[in-house]
């Protein structure tokens, strides 16, 4: 399963990225947007990066509310969408680029908030965390939205919330939310897990603050 669900992400990713808002679109009933622009509220400051930035959903919203924002993803598929999406919604499209999170090409302390919408195992990585930690702020914020709850209880919904269950994208337990925690402190974080109600459904955000000042060469 674990090999499959791996190929089936690479694939909607990469290969058939023209298909992402399509399939994310019938696997959330039509709500995967407003669930993405959920994390609007929870933004801090002036200066925001979006890591796997996908089609562009989030960077469109943030693009409306004023912030100045930057978006990453490693997908060249995902990246040519994402830049025809903003070209036609927006009037001053963001930045856009090709990169990994593990490695951010930004100067540090250069953001104030880091935000990911649904990702995968990457976002925890060692590599990861620290190249977050050097690019925010001091007080700056790494959010991440975790997963979902489907409140309606209909035979579709429920359809939907053993669909999310396979896929990881259902509320992490409260036992590995609170290793999240642990593990958020060593690395400089102060991490709180927040739920969002969207269309009643609900969402389990991760703020993360960068409570002191990044230090050049710190390594775990």
């Amino acid at each position: 399963m674990n090999w499959f669900l791996r190929t089936f992400f690479h694939l909607l990713y990469h290969s058939f990225a023209w298909s992402y808002d399509l399939v994310a679109s019938v696997v959330s009933d039509g709500r995967w947007k407003d669930w993405v622009r959920s994390v609007l509220p929870l933004i801090k400051g002036k200066d925001v990066l979006e890591l796997g930035s996908g089609t562009g959903t989030l960077q469109v919203a943030l693009i409306e509310a004023g912030y100045f924002t930057l978006g990453i993803d490693q997908s060249r598929q995902m990246m040519r969408i994402a830049k025809s999406n903003l070209g036609r919604m927006v009037a001053q499209p963001g930045i856009l680029m090709r990169g990994w999170a593990q490695e951010l090409p930004f100067a540090d302390a250069s953001m104030d908030t880091i935000v990911a919408t649904f990702p995968s195992g990457y976002i925890t990585r060692p590599s990861t965390l620290l190249s977050c930690r050097r690019v925010l702020r001091h007080g700056g914020r790494l959010v991440v939205l975790l997963g979902v709850n489907i409140a309606d209880d209909s035979f579709k919904k429920r359809l939907l919330r053993g669909l999310y269950l396979i896929t990881r994208q259902t509320l992490p337990p409260q036992s590995v939310l609170e290793k999240l925690r642990v593990k958020m402190r060593d690395f400089g974080f102060t991490a709180d897990f927040v739920s969002v109600t969207c269309q009643q459904d609900v969402l389990t955000v991760m703020v993360a603050t960068a409570d002191w000042p990044y230090q050049p060469g710190f390594i775990m």
